[in-house]
């Protein structure tokens, strides 16, 4: 063995007469690299965009719901918080919410958008709206208007305060939507003011653009909800595991209520995501292909080149397994060298950036100001044995090819 690593190693040294052969493998191991270098490098930025996202999901919504079919209101809500947290040692935070689509009135401009109910205390545990406060405060306590009027407290996204265009202390007007058999001897929609109390922005278009929080008591009273609740929000210690805890609940939870997690809300965003990952991990390992081939091409030619060497090897009662893995080697060097080299840089690269952020993005398109790496070990280990495994089997054609050549045929080659 020890001797078919040094002849190996000598027929990939540059040599006078096999100079463009030793050429060809240096661009074949320079292949490796890039392709590797450029797979550690994509992978790291779809996990960082991905958990950019995921942070972004769960830190505006709860780790799971539970509410009740054909949106019912939930009365003994506080009953049903207690079984909860008894039975899941795993939640941390509880909040009743209500959730409900109105008309949205200021001086210029009507609009209809989600409102949500909140206890403005409790909701801190489970979401982290009061993180994203740009303007005024988190607050859905009762102020004081421009005219000295008190009025309930509201917050808006920042899209929908430009939309409104409103800022803090200005008034707004709720109304609740009818169906033509409730306006029938009605007296119309029910409204009710408020004062722009904070403005958020999250970076993400659908809740700035369409949400507001009010308190739970002033929205129970508009929509003549009594003391019920749409649903209760909960947190957990880990989020990833917040499927299991749906289904640890479900268990023991009986009609009409049922419990969903985030990645259960968001299923279709999640999947995509997985695409995108396998897409540009399947487009980037092309490269390496195009390498492996490269490789191929290289050992042919070394074959051919080495035909008379190869003979005098085989008179002198070399074996064909060892012929065969002289030539496996001389690919396995080419791989590994590549892959090493490739993924060094790529790594090196990946944890600067994480370090230092110096690629920068711009504020006004992305949520984050810079280029967010995530790198996976065990994305690294696959990316690595992908890499080297590739190259070696593309060694395996041109090392059987050579092992069979017939030892004086090969002596008399010129």
């Amino acid at each position: 063995m020890k001797l078919e690593l040094l002849i190996a190693w000598r027929y990939l040294g540059a040599q006078r007469k096999s100079l463009f052969v030793s050429l060809i493998g240096i661009f074949s191991m320079l292949g490796v690299s890039i392709g590797v270098f450029a797979l550690v490098v994509a992978l790291a930025a779809v996990n960082g965009f991905e958990e950019e996202v995921t942070a972004q999901m769960i830190g505006k919504d709860a780790h799971f719901e539970l509410m009740s079919y054909n949106a019912q209101p939930i009365v003994a809500y506080d009953s049903l918080i207690n079984e909860v947290r008894t039975r899941d040692s795993s939640v941390i935070a509880s909040s009743p919410f209500i959730i409900y689509k109105v008309g949205i009135s200021s001086k210029r401009v009507n609009d209809g958008i989600v409102i949500y109910g909140i206890d403005a205390e409790t909701a801190k545990g489970v979401t982290d709206i009061y993180k994203y406060i740009k303007f005024g405060n988190y607050s859905v306590d009762s102020l004081e208007d421009l005219n000295g009027t008190k009025r309930p407290g509201i917050i808006l996204g920042s899209g929908l305060a430009n939309r409104l265009r409103v800022v803090v202390g200005d008034k707004l007007v709720l109304q609740t939507f009818q169906s033509p058999d409730e306006m029938i001897g009605s007296a119309g929609p029910k409204m009710m003011m408020c004062v722009v109390s904070g403005i958020f922005e999250t970076g993400t278009y659908e809740y700035d653009g369409n949400l507001a929080y009010v308190g739970i008591p002033e929205l129970q009273r508009l929509l003549n909800m009594g003391d019920a609740v749409t649903g209760i929000q909960f947190r957990i210690k880990n989020h990833w595991l917040a499927e299991a805890a749906v289904d640890s609940v479900s268990n023991w939870l009986t009609y009409p209520y049922y419990a969903m997690d985030w990645k259960s809300k968001n299923i279709t965003l999640l999947k995509w995501m997985n695409y995108e990952k396998f897409i540009v991990a399947a487009v980037i390992c092309l490269i390496i292909l195009v390498a492996a081939f490269n490789i191929i091409s290289s050992l042919i030619m070394v074959v051919i080149d080495k035909t008379k060497e190869i003979g005098i090897l085989r008179s002198m009662g070399f074996s064909k397994a060892g012929i065969m893995r002289v030539f496996m080697l001389m690919g396995s060097f080419i791989g590994v060298g590549g892959t090493v080299v490739g993924g060094s840089i790529g790594l090196i690269l990946c944890k600067l950036q994480e370090a230092y952020h110096f690629i920068k993005l711009p504020g006004d398109v992305y949520v984050i100001p810079y280029f967010p790496i995530s790198v996976h070990l065990i994305d690294v280990i696959l990316i690595f044995v992908i890499g080297i495994a590739l190259c070696v089997l593309a060694t395996i054609l041109p090392a059987w090819k050579a092992s069979r050549l017939d030892p004086v045929g090969a002596i008399r080659h010129e």
